[in-house]
C-alpha cells in the first residue's frame, strides 16, 4: 500500500485536514485494520466459552505460535502445512477454536466436506450460534451444493444476513497477520527475473526503494510505452527518502516521457497533467502560464485512457511466474501506483500555495478547474481516486462559493468512508481462505468503490 500525504486543511474548510489520512484505508483485504471492542452478547459469549474450554494460559501459549503458522499457510495455499500446524496447535490446546477455523477452511478449500463438517460440529461444541461458526456453515452449504456459487458472494451473503456483525476483535477467528514483504524472497525473484518489465514490477512493489533500484528505474523510463508503467515510475521516483539528486535527474526524464506518451492520448487528463506537474514542489504557486496549461486539461473528457484491471493482472501474472507470495495482494499494490494519484494531490497542494494570490474571478476560475477534474477522478472505480477527486471537487466548490456542492462532495466522501468502515467489521484479513481472499481481491480490481458499495447492500459484488 502506498502511503498518501494528507490533504492541506485549507483544502477542505470546515472539515478535518485528517480527512485524506482517514479516507486512505486502502488494504489488502483489510490489512491494518483498527481494532474495535465487542460488547453485549459477544463478550457474555466469551465468558461462557472460557468455561466450556478450560485451557491453561501455558496451553494457550504454546499453541498460539502454531495457529499463526498454520493461518499464513493457509493463506499461502500451503494446506498440507496448515493442517498439520493447526493440529499441533490443537494437540497443545484442544479447545483452541482459532485452530479449528483453521482446520475447518483447510477442509473448504480442499473439498474435504465431511471433515468441514466434523471439525464444524466440534467448534459450534464451544461457540454454539456465533457469526463465525454460521458463516462457515453457510460455504460449506454452499459448497454441497451441485453448482455451488462463488466464494465472496455466499460470504457477504451470509454475513450480511446476519446484521453485519463485527468481526474485528473476534476470539474464533486467527489473529490478523501484519502485512509484510519478504524482502530476500524478492531480491531472489529480483535475480531470477528475465525481463526488465518483471524486475521493474518487483522495483515498483518495494515500499522502500534503494537508490540503486531507483536509479535502475529511472534509466528504464525512456523506453517505457505503457502509460500505467511510466506513472507507476513517477509514483516510485517521487518518494521522499530517496536523494535530492535522484529526484532531479529524474524530473527532465519523466517530463519528456510524459510529453511524448501524451501525444497519444488526446482526450485524458492524467498524462498531461503529470507533464504539468512533474519537478514542481507542493508549496510551489501555480504560474499564469501553468494555469492556462491547467484550464486546457480541465475540459478534457476523461481522467485516464485505461482501466485499474490491465496493470493489475499483467503484474499478477508477473508476480506468479516468479512464485512471488502472496501475489494477488502485491499486484494490488504494484497496481495502485499506477493511478497517478499523487499527481492530483500535487495539484490540491499547489492550490492551496496559489490561493492568496488570487482576485475573486481567479479563484472562481481555479474552482471550475479543480471541481471538473474532480469530478473525473470520481468516476473511476478505486478508492484512492474517487478520494482525491472529492477532496478536488470540494476544494473547487469552495473556491466558487457553491456551498451546496461542497456539501454534495462531503456527502459523497462520507458515503464511501461508511462503507469502508463496514467492510472492515467484516475482518477479512482474518479468514484463513485462500480462495475467499483471491476472489476478493479479484472482485476489488475490477471497482474498488462498487466492491465497497456492496458491503452497505448498495449493489452486488463486481
Amino acid at each position: 500500500m502506498m502511503n498518501v500525504n494528507p490533504v492541506p486543511p485549507s483544502l477542505t474548510p470546515g472539515r478535518s485536514g485528517t480527512g485524506m489520512t482517514r479516507r486512505k484505508l486502502l488494504w489488502s483485504l483489510g490489512l491494518a485494520t483498527p481494532l474495535l471492542a465487542f460488547t453485549g452478547g459477544f463478550a457474555l459469549w466469551k465468558s461462557r466459552a472460557a468455561q466450556r474450554a478450560p485451557d491453561s494460559g501455558q496451553a494457550l501459549s504454546s499453541a498460539l505460535p502454531h495457529t499463526r503458522l498454520a493461518h499464513r499457510a493457509a493463506v499461502a495455499g500451503e494446506l498440507e502445512r496448515a493442517r498439520e500446524e493447526a493440529t499441533a496447535a490443537l494437540a497443545e490446546a484442544p479447545g483452541h477454536a482459532p485452530a479449528l477455523v483453521v482446520l475447518a477452511c483447510v477442509a473448504l478449500e480442499t473439498g474435504d466436506l465431511r471433515a468441514a463438517q466434523g471439525v464444524l460440529l466440534r467448534l459450534g461444541s464451544l461457540a454454539p450460534g456465533q457469526p463465525e461458526l454460521r458463516i462457515l456453515e453457510t460455504l460449506l452449504a454452499n459448497q454441497r451444493r451441485d453448482a455451488p456459487v462463488g466464494w465472496r458472494q455466499v460470504f457477504l451473503e451470509a454475513w450480511t444476513e446476519l446484521g453485519r456483525p463485527d468481526l474485528q476483535q473476534s476470539a474464533l477467528l486467527p489473529e490478523p497477520m501484519l502485512a509484510s514483504l519478504d524482502e530476500p524472497g524478492l531480491e531472489s525473484a529480483w535475480s531470477r527475473a528475465s525481463s526488465s518489465r518483471a524486475r521493474l514490477t518487483l522495483a515498483l512493489l518495494s515500499p522502500n526503494p534503494s537508490e540503486a533500484r531507483a536509479r535502475w528505474v529511472l534509466d528504464r523510463v525512456p523506453e517505457l510505452d505503457d502509460s500505467a508503467l511510466l506513472i507507476a515510475a513517477f509514483d516510485l521516483l517521487r518518494d521522499k527518502r530517496l536523494s535530492a539528486s535522484v529526484q532531479q535527474e529524474a524530473a527532465p526524464v519523466l517530463r519528456q516521457r510524459f510529453a511524448q506518451l501524451s501525444a497519444t492520448s488526446p482526450s485524458a487528463m492524467r498524462l498531461r497533467l503529470l507533464h504539468l506537474l512533474v519537478g514542481t514542489e507542493r508549496d510551489e504557486p501555480f504560474s499564469p502560464q501553468e494555469l492556462e496549461a491547467l484550464e486546457a486539461i480541465s475540459v478534457l473528457p476523461s481522467w485516464k485512457e485505461d482501466s485499474f484491471t490491465r496493470p493489475f493482472h499483467e503484474a499478477r501474472r508477473c508476480l506468479e511466474d516468479l512464485k512471488v507470495p502472496g501475489s494477488t495482494g502485491a499486484a494490488f499494490a504494484v497496481a495502485e501506483r499506477t493511478l497517478g494519484h499523487r499527481g492530483a494531490l500535487l495539484l490540491l497542494w499547489r492550490a492551496a500555495a496559489t490561493r492568496d494570490r488570487l482576485s475573486e474571478d481567479e479563484h472562481r476560475r481555479m474552482g471550475r478547474m479543480l471541481w471538473l477534474i474532480g469530478s473525473r477522478l470520481t468516476e473511476q472505480s478505486s478508492l484512492l481516486e474517487h478520494s482525491v477527486g472529492t477532496s478536488l471537487m470540494a476544494s473547487g466548490a469552495s473556491n466558487l462559493r457553491h456551498g451546496r456542492d461542497q456539501r454534495e462532495a462531503f456527502a459523497r466522501e462520507d458515503e464511501v468512508h461508511a462503507a469502508v468502515m463496514t467492510s472492515l467489521r467484516a475482518a477479512l484479513d482474518r479468514w484463513p481462505l485462500r480462495s475467499l481472499s483471491e476472489q476478493l481481491l479479484e472482485s476489488r480490481a475490477r471497482s474498488e468503490v462498487a466492491w465497497l458499495r456492496a458491503f452497505v447492500g448498495k449493489g452486488a459484488l463486481p
